[in-house]
């Protein structure tokens, strides 16, 4: 039975923990070992997608379990000859890669909507998703449409690795005044800044 067959027939009303555990059942293999984990893997519909990238290594032959996918995952190795094809168009035609080629560069963003919409689950590609911006630069357009602090609810937190810029986008929010913000050479001082605004 695969992991793909599971997912087929499961009860929509079961939790993933639920369904990891009649999984296991079946499978005969206990939910925490080595054999279940190899299981899912070799069933795993996705598993040729992995392929599509390169893999980090922690040692010489020896891959990485990479985990950081939110900000700079591994990369597909299909980037090198997207980014060269890119160029060459620059390299060519100049500014008129902004109207030309198969992805012109003035209207690249509207193939995204309908790639992600199966990803956020919209119905409406079109009216439901925009990809737009960086992260920090999304942050900051949330909180000024709707970060309104008030005597009880006036602190945010925010995580001490956090990308400086988005440190900075917080700090914006809590500081609304031209003055610039303050240093950031001290995760405490900032989380200070943060809770005592």
């Amino acid at each position: 039975m695969s992991v793909s067959h599971w997912h087929a027939c499961r009860d929509e009303e079961a939790s993933p923990s639920e369904w990891l555990h009649a999984a296991a059942k079946t499978t005969g293999h206990a939910v925490d070992s080595a054999e279940f984990a190899a299981w899912l893997d070799e069933s795993d519909p996705l598993r040729a997608v992995r392929e599509k990238f390169h893999i980090p290594e922690h040692q010489p032959g020896q891959e990485q379990v990479y985990l950081c996918g939110n900000s700079l995952g591994p990369v597909p190795r299909a980037t090198a000859a997207a980014v060269q094809t890119e160029l060459q168009k620059w390299a060519l035609g100049g500014v008129s890669g902004h109207f030309t080629g198969e992805l012109p560069w003035a209207t690249c963003e509207e193939v995204l909507p309908a790639l992600m919409a199966d990803v956020v689950g919209a119905e409406d590609a079109k009216l439901e998703v925009a990809a737009m911006n960086s992260l920090t630069v999304n942050l900051h357009m949330l909180m000024a449409a709707f970060y309104r602090p008030s005597a009880g609810r006036g602190a945010i937190l925010i995580e001490a690795g956090a990308f400086p810029s988005d440190r900075i986008a917080m700090v914006t929010q809590v500081t609304p005044t031209l003055a610039p913000a303050p240093p950031l050479a001290s995760t405490r001082a900032l989380a200070l800044t943060l809770a005592l605004t």
